[in-house]
């Protein structure tokens, strides 16, 4: 859900599905989440600077923090411990929109806890930034496809270290 949410907006091919209604729509309901019937203009740039935040936060790069707690303090968003021993996530719910940014904030609170937030990454390439799901044994993966940014950033690396033998 966090993954999806993320890639909503592709640098490379310079598409963002949040910049109309429908698009907010078709991506609510691929990720089985509440949304408003009409949503705004207010509603598309919340959801848009919501996963920017959430961008910066798969980067490592402290900056979408203080907007995750905004939003975290906005919706309510709080544990409740249930029989079993079981935590489940709740927030004050007072639109869909809440309710759908609640439960991406539950997603990202639970991987945090269990660990599994550390292997959600963005992509190291500037022009890329695609959240991707680190499954190297050491958590090291850097790119989203090794084959694409990764060659891109090596060629990149390469044709530096050969312009500067040149000048050299």
């Amino acid at each position: 859900m966090v993954q999806s949410l993320v890639n909503t907006s592709e640098l490379l091919e310079d598409r963002d599905d949040l910049t109309t209604p429908a698009g907010l729509l078709a991506w609510a309901e691929a990720a089985d989440l509440p949304c408003p019937a009409r949503p705004t203009q207010a509603d598309l740039t919340r959801v848009r600077r919501f996963r920017e935040a959430l961008r910066q936060l798969l980067g490592g790069t402290p900056g979408g923090v203080p907007a995750l707690n905004g939003e975290l303090a906005r919706t309510g968003t709080r544990p409740l411990l249930q029989a079993g021993p079981h935590v489940e996530f709740a927030g004050d719910d007072a639109t869909a929109l809440d309710t759908a940014i609640t439960r991406v904030l539950a997603a990202v609170i639970t991987a945090g806890l269990d660990g599994s937030l550390r292997r959600l990454k963005t992509c190291a390439a500037e022009d890329c930034r695609w959240a991707f799901y680190d499954r190297s044994p050491n958590v090291v993966s850097r790119w989203c496809e090794t084959s694409v940014c990764g060659a891109r950033h090596k060629m990149r690396a390469y044709r530096a270290r050969q312009a500067a033998g040149a000048t050299a």
